[in-house]
């Protein structure tokens, strides 16, 4: 049984496909997903589509990522819809075929809102941004938990290591520091990797849209 986490996967719904027979996920391993799966990517709806398959029969634990926010807050406000639009937003609506957020079924709200905002274990806290590392997890805000990027991230007062998204890294490998490790590794871009990382081992498997993959450790 392994704790296996996967990074933004932004609409790549080839590159999570490829992923997930690569790795080989057993029905018995934890899988924790980092967030930002909408936006910027080709088919936003077709990734949601396959986690709530995915969830059916695997033990997934959806954490919640700073555009499942921005998507949420777009039905508040004119400026709100705007700003997550022209964040990658609008390939979501496409993605639905939709021309506007009421376009978008109750099946697909009910997800975002069930994702959680973090996960621990014994030794490790995922979370889609960082931590603000003098409170504890129960007490974080969201301006932490959803948008603090890896670079700002100092060592949290438990001792335990952050896995993180949202800070793409553009070379398409980890970013390992002492105290974090980002595996936001850009899925969407046109050398991006799609990520999963193993917390027991450090071994971690991409695979990309072109639907090809490779191994190694952090």
């Amino acid at each position: 049984m392994q704790t296996l986490v996967i990074g933004d996967i932004h609409g790549c719904l080839k590159a999570l496909e490829t992923l997930v027979e690569y790795v080989k996920i057993s029905p018995n391993d934890t899988v924790v997903t980092l967030g930002d799966y909408i936006d910027r990517g080709p088919d936003s709806k077709g990734v949601l589509d396959y986690l709530l398959a995915f969830r059916k029969t695997h033990h997934l634990i959806p954490l919640k990522g700073n555009h499942e926010e921005m998507m949420e807050n777009a039905q508040n406000s004119f400026d709100e819809a705007h700003f997550w639009l022209t964040n990658g937003g609008s390939s979501t609506l496409d993605s639905f075929q939709a021309d506007n957020l009421d376009d978008i079924p109750q099946a697909y709200w009910d997800f975002i809102s069930s994702c959680s905002r973090y996960y621990e274990t014994d030794t490790h806290i995922l979370a889609h941004g960082g931590l603000e590392p003098n409170t504890p997890l129960e007490e974080q805000p969201d301006k932490f938990l959803l948008w603090q990027r890896i670079h700002e991230t100092q060592p949290h007062q438990s001792g335990k290591t952050l896995v993180c998204g949202h800070t793409p890294q553009r070379d398409g490998k980890p970013l390992v520091l002492d105290h974090a490790i980002c595996i936001d590794t850009f899925v969407f871009g046109i050398n991006g990797w799609l990520t999963c990382l193993e917390l027991e081992t450090g071994t971690y498997w991409q695979a990309n849209q072109r639907g090809e993959t490779r191994k190694s450790m952090i």
